[in-house]
């Protein structure tokens, strides 16, 4: 073999492997490959662009084979990409809605803390969903002329993790999904604009941490489901909405997202990067529009701005 057929076969091995860790999804989904079905899309791209360059060194039927086979994987993504989605649409135009900002600010991002509660404070949102808060407990008093009400920090829940703050009055309960970590789903009800809306906010542990993350997801559904009217849910997830669980977890809660999801972490990889931070609504709620925050503030994930209508009024 010359050099060029023995760099292509090595290629298609590594590929081989590769596609077939992804495709375990569609017969035994498993924890410890969950990241990698969470960047089919991503990986099945690499493939594809691995095996032209294979290609060019050598061609062979098994290379066209694995062509055909990551450009099916990668098809597959996008058309589940395009699944379970709620749009608001021309006829709702008129209905009333709401803004909701969710961000992940990291917990040792204490010299952005001022910066960050200032872009809060002026961002509009009716409602603000927080990750790893601690940054932000010097700056509660400040917060609160803009949000009276909130649970976290030192109302329901002394630590300063997972915090949502609110214009208008929160009657809900922060609490936990797993032994990993404390009171990271909050579940409460509000009023704006005179209809009743359910907020979640929620921060799963990661996917590599065995069965934990579905198990959180499954608690999760059991207090989603346990709601009546409009709900919005938002928060990190530690995955895309490619993952198996994270997909059943939509099916499970009747949950539905945007028809695309602006990639948030990492945040030095941009459009590149992965959405594994999520804005999902449970009808008659949809989704005007959803958008990255300007800066991400010293974050290692991109914040969400989303504004929701609420529908079927």
């Amino acid at each position: 073999m010359t050099l060029r057929q023995i760099l292509s076969v090595a290629i298609c091995v590594i590929v081989s492997l590769v596609l077939l860790a992804i495709a375990t999804r569609y017969f035994h989904p498993h924890w410890s490959l969950a990241i990698l079905h969470s960047l089919q899309l991503h990986a099945a791209v690499g493939c594809i662009l691995a095996l032209l360059l294979a290609f060019f060194l050598h061609r062979s039927r098994i290379v066209a084979l694995l062509l055909v086979a990551a450009a099916a994987l990668a098809a597959h993504a996008v058309a589940m990409n395009m699944q379970s989605t709620a749009m608001a649409g021309p006829d709702d135009a008129d209905a009333p809605g709401f803004r909701l900002l969710s961000f992940n600010i990291l917990m040792s991002n204490d010299t952005n803390g001022q910066a960050i509660a200032e872009m809060i404070a002026a961002s509009g949102a009716d409602v603000v969903n927080i990750m790893e808060a601690e940054p932000l407990q010097p700056h509660i008093g400040d917060l609160m002329r803009t949000y009276p009400y909130r649970i976290g920090c030192g109302v329901q829940v002394a630590d300063c993790d997972q915090l949502m703050l609110s214009k208008t009055p929160l009657h809900g309960a922060a609490r936990s999904l797993s032994p990993l970590f404390a009171d990271r789903f909050i579940l409460a009800e509000t009023e704006i604009r005179g209809h009743k809306i359910n907020v979640a906010g929620i921060h799963t542990s990661k996917p590599y941490f065995d069965e934990f993350q579905t198990s959180e997801l499954v608690k999760a559904t059991l207090a989603i489901t346990a709601t009546t009217g409009p709900l919005v849910l938002s928060g990190d997830f530690n995955a895309s909405s490619l993952q198996p669980n994270i997909r059943a977890f939509l099916s499970w809660s009747g949950l539905e997202k945007a028809s695309w999801e602006p990639p948030t972490w990492p945040v030095e990889l941009g459009a590149l990067g992965l959405p594994i931070d999520h804005v999902f609504v449970h009808a008659p709620l949809k989704i005007r529009s959803i958008e990255n925050l300007p800066s991400a503030y010293g974050s290692n994930h991109a914040g969400l701005i989303a504004d929701i209508a609420i529908t079927g009024q």
